[in-house]
Order: C-alpha cells, then sequence, then structure tokens
C-alpha cells in the first residue's frame, strides 16, 4: 500500500506532537505537583510558627493535662484538619484526642510525604521549649485537596491531548496538502511535456524557497533535453544530408552506365566515380559511428604513459609529403625529456592528424605548421600552430559543433565538417578538451593538455 507524502508528513507530525504533548503533560503534571506540595509545606511551616507561638507563651504551665489542653485549644483552631502531636524527651505521647491518628515519626525534621490509614498526609517535625520542658513537635496537613486537583488536571490532559492532536493533524494534514499543492502543479506541467514541446517551462514560484529552486532544476534539465534533442534533430537532418548526396551520385552514375551499352572504359570510369562516393560514405559512416560512441561514453581509451615526442615525430613524418606538396613547412618541436602523459596513443594520433590536416588546408604557400610539445604544470601540452589564414571571430565558438562549416572554417574529415567535433570527443574522453586561439590572417594555434 502506497502512503503519499502527504500522509507521511501527517504522521510524522502526529508522532512528533504526540511526544511534545505527552512531554509537555508530564512537565506541567510535576510542576504542579511540585507547587501544590509547596504551598502545603508554607501552611506546614505556619502551624509549626503557630505552635511555638501558642505553647511557649504558657511558660508557667506544668502540669501534662493542661499542656494538652492547650495543645487541643490549638488544634481546634486549625481548621483544614491538620494533626498535630507531642513527644517529651522520652518519647512519650501526648495525644490532644484520645483516638486522634497518630503520624509516623518522620526521619528527618524536614516535610515528608507518608500514609496514615488510606490517606496522605504531609509531615513537619520540629524541637520547641515550653514549661520548662523539651518537646518534639510533628505537623500533619492532609493532601486529599492536592490530590483531587492533580486528578482533575490529570483528567484534563486526557480528554484535551486526543482532541489537540486530531485538530492538529487534521490542520497539519491541510497544511500540507496546501504546502504541495505547487508540486502537484510543476508534476502536472512535467508530464505534459513531450519531445514535441520541450521548450514549454514550468511556472518558477517567486518564493525563494524549495519550490522555486526544483521549479528552476526542472527548467535546467528541459533546457538541456531541449539542446540536446535538438542537436539530435540537427545532426540526424545534416548526416541525412551528407549521406543523400553520394547516395544519389551513386544511384545516377549506376543509372547512366546502364541506360545504353558502353566500352570496358566507360564502366571502369563509371565504376571509379561509385567507388569514390562509396569511400566518402564509409567515412562518414565511420565518422558517425565514433561520434555516437563518444556520446555513449564507450570511445574505449586505454590509458598508459604514452611519450608524446615519439607521436608528435610520428605524425609530421606521416604528413610531410602532403605540406611539401602543399608548399608548407611542416615542423617538429618536441622537449629534450621525455613528455610522457597517460592517454590513449591511437586516440591522441588521430586528434593530432585531424589538427595537422586542417592547418596545412588553411595554410597558404609558404607558411609554416607547427606541431609542439611542452612540460608545464605537471602535464604535457600538445599545440599546432600555423600561419595560416586565421579563423573568423562569429565562427570560433562554433567550430568544435558537429556539421559546422564557415567560409573558412578549420575542419577535416573530407568536408563533413565532423573532424574538429571526433577530435573534441576524444580529449574529453581523456578529461581534457582542445582550446583555440585564433586571429584573421595571422593564423591559430589549436592546443591539449593533458595529465603526466
Amino acid at each position: 500500500m502506497l502512503i503519499s507524502i502527504r500522509q507521511r508528513l501527517t504522521a510524522w507530525y502526529a508522532a512528533v506532537l504526540l511526544l511534545g504533548l505527552a512531554l509537555f503533560a508530564i512537565a506541567m503534571w510535576f510542576a504542579l505537583y511540585s507547587r501544590l506540595v509547596e504551598s502545603v509545606d508554607a501552611r506546614l511551616a505556619l502551624r509549626i510558627q503557630g505552635l511555638h507561638t501558642a505553647l511557649g507563651a504558657e511558660a508557667e504551665i506544668r502540669d501534662r493535662t493542661q499542656l494538652q489542653q492547650e495543645l487541643a485549644e490549638f488544634i481546634r483552631e486549625v481548621p483544614d484538619g491538620s494533626l498535630v502531636q507531642l513527644r517529651d524527651s522520652a518519647g512519650t505521647l501526648l495525644p490532644a484526642f484520645p483516638g486522634q491518628p497518630i503520624p509516623p515519626q518522620p526521619a528527618a525534621h524536614g516535610p515528608v510525604t507518608e500514609w496514615i490509614g488510606d490517606r496522605p498526609f504531609r509531615i513537619s517535625a520540629s524541637r520547641l521549649t515550653t514549661a520548662g520542658a523539651v518537646f518534639d513537635a510533628q505537623v500533619a496537613i492532609p493532601l486529599d485537596e492536592t490530590l483531587a486537583i492533580l486528578q482533575d488536571f490529570r483528567r484534563l490532559l486526557f480528554w484535551m491531548i486526543p482532541a489537540v492532536l486530531v485538530v492538529s493533524c487534521l490542520g497539519g494534514y491541510w497544511l500540507s496538502s496546501r504546502a504541495l499543492r505547487p508540486v502537484d502543479q510543476i508534476t502536472s506541467v512535467a508530464r505534459s511535456i513531450e519531445v514535441q514541446n520541450l521548450s514549454q517551462r514550468i511556472a518558477v514560484p517567486q518564493t525563494g524557497d524549495e519550490l522555486q529552486r526544483m521549479a528552476q532544476t526542472w527548467n535546467d534539465v528541459l533546457e538541456r533535453l531541449d539542446v540536446a534533442v535538438k542537436r539530435i534533430r540537427q545532426f540526424t537532418s545534416d548526416a541525412s544530408h551528407e549521406l543523400r548526396t553520394p547516395l544519389a551520385l551513386i544511384r545516377a552514375t549506376a543509372e547512366l552506365a546502364l541506360r545504353r551499352e558502353r566500352d570496358a572504359e566507360g564502366y571502369r570510369t563509371s565504376l571509379r566515380q561509385i567507388e569514390h562516393e562509396a569511400g566518402h560514405m564509409t567515412t562518414l559512416t565511420e565518422s558517425l559511428l565514433t561520434l555516437a560512441r563518444a556520446d555513449a561514453g564507450g570511445l574505449g581509451m586505454t590509458m598508459h604513459s604514452t611519450d608524446l615526442n615519439q607521436l608528435i615525430d610520428s605524425v609530421v613524418q606521416q604528413n610531410a609529403a602532403l605540406a611539401i606538396e602543399k608548399g608548407v613547412t611542416l615542423r617538429a618541436v618536441t622537449t629534450e625529456e621525455p613528455a610522457n602523459a597517460r592517454a590513449d596513443a591511437s586516440g591522441i594520433r588521430r586528434i593530432l592528424l585531424i589538427l595537422v590536416d586542417n592547418a596545412i588546408k588553411h595554410t597558404p604557400a609558404d607558411g609554416s605548421v607547427t606541431v609542439s610539445a611542452s612540460i608545464e604544470n605537471a602535464g604535457v601540452t600538445l599545440a599546432v600552430e600555423d600561419s595560416g589564414e586565421g579563423i573568423p571571430p562569429a565562427a570560433l565558438p562554433h567550430i568544435f559543433e558537429r556539421f559546422y562549416r564557415a567560409d573558412p572554417v578549420r575542419e577535416s574529415g573530407n568536408g563533413f565538417g565532423l573532424g574538429l567535433s571526433i577530435a573534441q570527443a576524444i580529449a574529453q574522453a581523456h578529461g581534457s578538451a582542445i582550446t583555440v586561439s585564433s586571429k584573421p590572417g595571422v593564423g591559430a594555434r589549436f592546443s591539449l593538455p593533458l595529465r603526466s
């Protein structure tokens, strides 16, 4: 059985309130009991003082009978049923009335509570001197009134606590329903948002509390989802467009070749065109698969200590012929000591190939491209710098976006606009990122920091 948040909140509220009320009732009961007993003790002190005054004034009395008569007269003047008795130094009791209840002799002179018969009494003892003799006086006041007040108070608590608890629970349930109503509204709006209307947003209450933060968080999530879905849609659209062109050329070439009889060379020409476009499609498909694996976190990078100087020399040698053909000077600048970093050698090699290919393509004849490594900040920074045409400021924020192409823009991958996207994805799999700085007409510098 599922319990709603309202019910759980109400249950917790009821439990805490019940505990609080129970502690309050116990504290109040003991406080009232203490105050009532203190009041009785004050009356006992007054009785003791009155007894001292009454008996002490009769200093000429020597007869035991007369002393008992004076004691009985004092007791008659006490209206609350107090018990008073005297014991001489030998411990002999001087009862004021025949058959009067005799309170037990307390162990201490301070007030104590004792039961006499079936009634509780508060008893206090004191020593006094009268008629030339020393007596131990005891005064006892019944606690019937005190217990009656406590019983009435206990009965009041017994009825009031459940009533207060019920009213408070109903109020708590209403308050929780009112407090959670915005959550229901946010949930309702969130349920109505689908892929087709991700641009819809939840109204943010300006309350400065958890509800405002939750609504803002929901909107942030929706914003990220909206951007991701738009990227997927754009990616799918661009990929479809890029694939449509070679497919159309392959189909057109094949149809033209089959429309009439041709000689062997004509068929070879058609097949070479088909092979060329199929190669473009293969390259595009592999790039798309690489990006898809990167999105899924499945590039499978194997990190180990790698000497980046060796990678730089290898990439420069591999692109030397292309640089000579373009009339560009390609050189490597390595460190004297090994430039070791934790990296996937094949992944870093692919990044360097993409960046060097872009740099050579966008550097005019007599220009230069430099591939370098430098040790700094407990790591190694790879850099590809050229003296080419540079990148327009408007294009800089977009050059790593998929299928983005501008004129001019740095891209490889046979013009698909995926090379730099793949390079950045590999860099991110290394826990890093490629940064670029450029000035139009001066050149560009791509940097990749790696941890040692």
